[in-house]
């Protein structure tokens, strides 16, 4: 998995933090504004921010297919494969854990209640579940399928259940 870590360039996790930096300017920060509501009703975490790490994980994939033979043959296809969807699983959680503690420390929380953790919950099996239809392009020819699919899942949870 080492190699795999050094996908992840410099200019990729700048971005991403200043992505994430930016929600309290997107935002308006107010007293009234809570952890709960921003992750809620912020349609800059879903439309930048989230979008911004799908894609990413994309260009990822891609760059694996690109250099794939070489790691197939030298650690086997079963091998390979479980590292880089383990990699890519690890990527999204790390990602996941620094946006909601960064919301948290920034915005705070009013009450901890079981709506919120099975919301933070199911929030997290629905972005792997991204992830994981973005894995499917492992091996495969580049089809804007991969990507698309998970935005359109994004955006339609997003608006119709928030």
């Amino acid at each position: 998995m080492t190699p795999l870590l050094k996908l992840i360039k410099k200019q990729d996790t700048i971005s991403l933090i200043v992505l994430i930096l930016l929600i309290p300017v997107v935002t308006r920060l107010d007293r009234r504004v809570n952890f709960i509501y921003i992750l809620l009703t912020s349609n800059y975490i879903t439309l930048i921010l989230n979008i911004a790490c799908l894609v990413l994980m994309y260009k990822k994939i891609m760059i694996i297919n690109g250099i794939n033979h070489t790691l197939i043959t030298r650690k086997g296809y079963k091998n390979t494969k479980q590292n880089i969807y383990a990699f890519m699983i690890m990527t999204t959680l790390l990602f996941l854990a620094i946006l909601y503690t960064f919301l948290f420390l920034v915005y705070g929380l009013s009450h901890m209640s079981i709506k919120l953790l099975l919301m933070l919950v199911s929030y997290t099996f629905l972005y792997l579940f991204e992830i994981s239809i973005i894995y499917l392009q492992f091996n495969r020819k580049s089809n804007i399928l991969y990507i698309a699919l998970p935005i359109i899942i994004n955006l339609v949870y997003h608006y119709m259940f928030f």
